[in-house]
């Protein structure tokens, strides 16, 4: 009987073997493309804090300091005081982190394109809704 975490973490392990690929191209990791990518679709929209990165990848805030420490250290983000909040650091993208945004953001839309392509677009959006479903219902299983 095919186990379907083991199906979803095969499949999870082959999408980042992917991002990582083309991430070394960039001299990034596939986690810092991620970042960059995400900061790129909302920190226009409002900004984004340490704990906005630790919810949107689920993960632990030792390990979004980590990243975020070595991201700082490589010049692709900054930390700014946060005007209405001086507990809070916004995260902002550095020159060097926005001239790789185009190729970024690129790689993504075509990889996505071609999810599509394999899955077709039902089957994708259905599975995008199955998983958020699985997500929330095991996210709140952990609660109890």
């Amino acid at each position: 009987m095919e186990r379907l975490g083991l199906a979803l973490q095969r499949v999870q392990n082959t999408f980042n073997r992917n991002v990582d690929h083309f991430a070394r191209s960039l001299g990034l990791t596939g986690t810092q493309m991620l970042i960059i990518e995400y900061l790129t679709s909302f920190s226009t929209k409002q900004p984004i804090y340490q704990k906005d990165i630790e919810h949107e990848f689920n993960i632990r805030k030792s390990t979004a300091t980590n990243i975020l420490h070595l991201m700082e250290q490589k010049n692709l983000i900054s930390k700014e005081v946060d005007s209405q909040d001086t507990r809070y650091k916004e995260i902002r993208l550095t020159e060097k982190a926005v001239k790789l945004e185009k190729e970024i953001t690129n790689y993504f839309i075509s990889s996505e394109q071609e999810t599509e392509k394999i899955l077709g677009s039902d089957t994708k959006k259905k599975l995008l809704a199955n998983l958020a479903k699985l997500d929330s219902a095991l996210s709140d299983n952990k609660k109890h």
